[in-house]
Order: C-alpha cells, then sequence, then structure tokens
C-alpha cells in the first residue's frame, strides 16, 4: 500500500510542478523575456521591443492620464537616494500607493538593464505589467524613466521617439533622450 500511494503522491507532485512552472517562470523578473516592456537609452538600437502582441493600446495623444484605482509598489535599498523620483513617476499616474514591501517591487541599476529584450541599451523594464521594475541611473530624467515604467501597468509604447511630460502618450514613447 505504501508503494501505490508513493507512486500516487510523485504522480501529482510532477503534475504540480509541470502545470506551476509556467507561472513560476515568468514571475521570476529579470528572466521572464515574453512580457518585459523596455525603455531605450537614445542612441541605441531601435529595432522591434519586446511589446506583447496583446498589449494594451498606449495612452490617447492628447490629455491628462487617466486616474488609476489604488495599486501598491515599493522601493528596494538599490535606489537608496532616487526615492523622490520614483514616487514622482508612480504618482504622475494617479492612484500610487507607497508600501514597505507590498506591490511592484522598484529596484535600481548603475548599468543597462539586463533580461528585458529590446536591445543592449535598456534603461527601464516591467516585467508583467506591474510584476516587477528595474531603472537605470543612466538616464536624465529619472522621475521621467519611472513615470514611463509604470505606465506599462497600464499601457504600451505609444511611438517611437524621445519621452517627454508633456502628455502621457509622451511619457510612454520608446526612447529616454
Amino acid at each position: 500500500m505504501s508503494t501505490l500511494f508513493r507512486r500516487l503522491a510523485g504522480a501529482a507532485l510532477t503534475a504540480a510542478v509541470i502545470v506551476m512552472f509556467p507561472v513560476a517562470a515568468n514571475a521570476s523578473g529579470p528572466t521572464g523575456y515574453g512580457f518585459a516592456q523596455p525603455a531605450q537609452a537614445v542612441g541605441g538600437p531601435s529595432g522591434v521591443d519586446n511589446v506583447r502582441a496583446d498589449a494594451p493600446t498606449a495612452p490617447r495623444a492628447q490629455g491628462a492620464p487617466l486616474a488609476a484605482a489604488t495599486w501598491y509598489y515599493h522601493i528596494e535599498s538599490s535606489c537608496r537616494g532616487y526615492e523622490s523620483s520614483i514616487r514622482r513617476g508612480a504618482n504622475y499616474w494617479g492612484g500610487a500607493v507607497e508600501t514597505q514591501s507590498g506591490g511592484t517591487p522598484v529596484g535600481c541599476v548603475s548599468g543597462y538593464v539586463q533580461g528585458c529584450g529590446g536591445g543592449t541599451t535598456v534603461v527601464g523594464c516591467n516585467w508583467n505589467m506591474g510584476g516587477r521594475i528595474a531603472l537605470s541611473f543612466r538616464v536624465n530624467d529619472f522621475a521621467l524613466l519611472a513615470a514611463h515604467e509604470f505606465g506599462h501597468n497600464w499601457y504600451g509604447h505609444s511611438a517611437s521617439g524621445c519621452m517627454s511630460w508633456r502628455s502621457s502618450y509622451e511619457v510612454m514613447r520608446t526612447h529616454s533622450c
């Protein structure tokens, strides 16, 4: 009887691992390539970014961003000294609540962001539409980069070109110039 029980338990465990692997693979952050939303530094490759085919449309070309329902994020210690810029970027979309450990983790790197797709000069990435955000210090307007990456919680890229604060459409452009 114990042999039968062990075989059934082993089969159930194997099935659980097979079923959970795609979820765990996409939740892993930097290695989850399929759902990344990269922003590139100007002068980098301008090829097609790794944007999902079913990504939501870009924000309207005119007008202010639509107020979002309440959503949560937390700033990791790698961003020490840049917290106010990240808060400004988060607050651009409305509804942002900073927590100590819940919601979207926001991390920072001194070089380019790795594992996002879209080229070698990626300066920001939002994995899984709010699963994890990485920001590079290699930009002139860190708050704008943060706003852009937080925007990927809801939107895809609006158009190729340089990001700016003029509108949500401009915030969601592809390059930090």
